[in-house]
């Protein structure tokens, strides 16, 4: 099958590195630590699959549910577990890429040009790239800082269209938020997951890339 996209925009987190022992982790031992139980990954797993809670901080505020807790301790507790420090390593170590190097050069000799449209912050986007030798690899790079608003806003993808000068584009997300992004954008989507949204719709990344390939 002939595909005629002239870029691909990757999302990063679930997409193109496993954050299930970071990100993921890092929501459930904040949101245990300040509601004083046991949270199950299964909860965490329900709040992010809501619209809107692209961002981990938000989610985990949403799954912690009180008022009485400050994001700004919220976010603390949770940015010291994640990127640890001098003392521990952060959970940020954990992750692992989902699509390896030499398939993401396969992608980008097929393609021309691949980007990442996250809501990392652009140092936590970095690291991981640059500890993987990806830096050369992708063409753009837009993170947290580069948007007023997040996603399920299409800002992040339409910098990146914008920016590489793409005309025919889809976004990889694995979210409702990065679903509706890419519909805000006016651009088709890939969802990779077991909800039925997006354009097209794949179990896992590595069925993304025989597709795309």
């Amino acid at each position: 099958m002939k595909l005629n996209y002239d870029g691909l925009i990757f999302d990063m987190d679930g997409v193109l590195v496993d954050v299930s022992r970071s990100y993921r982790e890092a929501i459930r031992q904040t949101a245990s630590y300040f509601l004083n139980r046991n949270v199950s990954m299964n909860e965490v797993t329900e709040i992010k699959n809501k619209t809107g809670m692209n961002n981990d901080w938000d989610a985990t505020i949403a799954l912690i549910n009180n008022k009485k807790i400050s994001f700004k301790s919220v976010k603390k507790y949770f940015q010291s577990l994640y990127l640890g420090n001098k003392n521990t390593s952060g959970l940020i170590d954990n992750e692992k890429l989902l699509i390896s190097k030499m398939m993401l050069v396969k992608l980008k000799k097929k393609y021309k040009k691949i980007a990442i449209a996250t809501g990392r912050p652009r140092k936590e986007a970095e690291y991981v790239m640059k500890k993987n030798m990806l830096q050369r690899v992708f063409d753009c790079l837009i993170a947290r800082e580069n948007v007023k608003r997040d996603k399920p806003a299409p800002e992040s993808i339409i910098k990146v269209i914008e920016i590489l000068g793409l005309n025919n584009t889809v976004y990889i997300g694995d979210s409702p938020s990065d679903v509706s992004a890419a519909k805000n954008a006016g651009i088709p989507s890939i969802y990779v997951g077991d909800q039925n949204i997006g354009t097209m719709r794949f179990p896992t990344i590595l069925q993304v890339i025989k597709y795309l390939l």
